[in-house]
């Protein structure tokens, strides 16, 4: 009876383990470049200690998962999810405190104009999940008064 058992639960376990609920897709921003100056913000003068305190001053963003799954923007002053946006999309974000959060199409379809799929104005630093994910944090600080 004990080796039955014991061949029943070894017969089983891979069932088991596939019923498992899925690890969560992880969310990602890089720092990308702006269309229009064709630079990335250089890697010391935007990340902390940077001048404004922000890791990318311009607000351009690559955001992605590692598995491809759409991913969503997150105002963290607000709480207002944006999105879901393509693994990959580039988007332009604004810290502005006092605002009310909103989304707007930037560009056209013709050249790169397009390159970048939405400007994000939040109230306060951007954050960037997937549908199962926690949010990750990608700073931006509020512009020049």
């Amino acid at each position: 009876m004990r080796r039955a058992l014991v061949v029943l639960t070894l017969a089983f376990a891979p069932v088991i383990a596939l019923a498992a609920p899925a690890a969560a897709h992880h969310p990602a921003c890089v720092e990308d470049v702006n269309p229009h100056g064709q630079n990335v913000p250089p890697a010391g003068s935007t990340t902390l200690p940077g001048p404004n305190g922000g890791q990318n001053e311009d607000g351009f963003y690559k955001i992605s998962s590692d598995t491809g799954v759409q991913v969503f923007v997150v105002d963290q002053g607000s709480g207002t999810v944006f999105g879901p946006y393509p693994s990959g999309s580039t988007i332009k974000y604004t810290q502005a405190p006092g605002s009310t959060p909103s989304e707007k199409k930037i560009g056209s379809d013709n050249g790169q104009a397009g390159a970048v799929i939405t400007h994000i104005t939040g109230t306060g630093d951007m954050g960037v999940k997937t549908s199962d994910s926690g949010v990750i944090s990608c700073l931006v600080p509020p512009p020049p008064k």
